[in-house]
């Protein structure tokens, strides 16, 4: 059972990490993501390791807060994943239901973050020493081909 957060919600903080889980098992979650290719045509993809999700390469993106729009996720992520700002097409490129239905072994609570509302945003990085830098580090690369170890 949940304790009463009644005094720690704020809108501009966003909500504490357990009431957001109980909450993500009961409503799809709202999220962007990054869609930025090269000028050779190869897909951007970034590592991520944690317990929702497990380890492999994914698509840049960030769940919606309340009273933020698309727009300010898109550069908060971008920040925060990328290291540097991006220009986007106003217009998504897709939006997709995305259900995980399947078994996810050793991972958290299976219905935690198992059902999200991705808005897909042809993006244009600003920086890309950034981008090459974490390539170099093994945390982001270009893809041809999507991995076998896509999340």
């Amino acid at each position: 059972m949940l304790k009463n957060h009644s005094q720690e919600i704020s809108s501009g903080d966003g909500l504490p990490e357990d009431l957001f889980l109980e909450i993500s098992g009961l409503v799809p979650i709202p999220n962007v993501d990054l869609f930025i290719l090269n000028d050779q045509g190869e897909l951007l993809l970034t590592r991520r390791d944690d317990a929702y999700f497990g380890k492999g390469w994914h698509l840049p993106g960030g769940c919606i807060r309340f009273r933020e729009t698309m727009s300010e996720r898109i550069q908060k992520t971008a920040e925060a994943e990328l290291g540097t700002r991006v220009k986007f097409d106003p217009d998504p490129v897709a939006i997709r239901d995305v259900i995980i239905r399947d078994e996810r072994p050793g991972l958290a609570n299976q219905d935690e973050r198992a059902h999200h509302l991705a808005v897909l945003f042809r993006c244009y990085a600003e920086d890309t020493g950034r981008i090459e830098l974490m390539i170099k580090e093994g945390n982001a690369g270009w893809f041809k081909k999507i991995p076998e170890d896509i999340l």
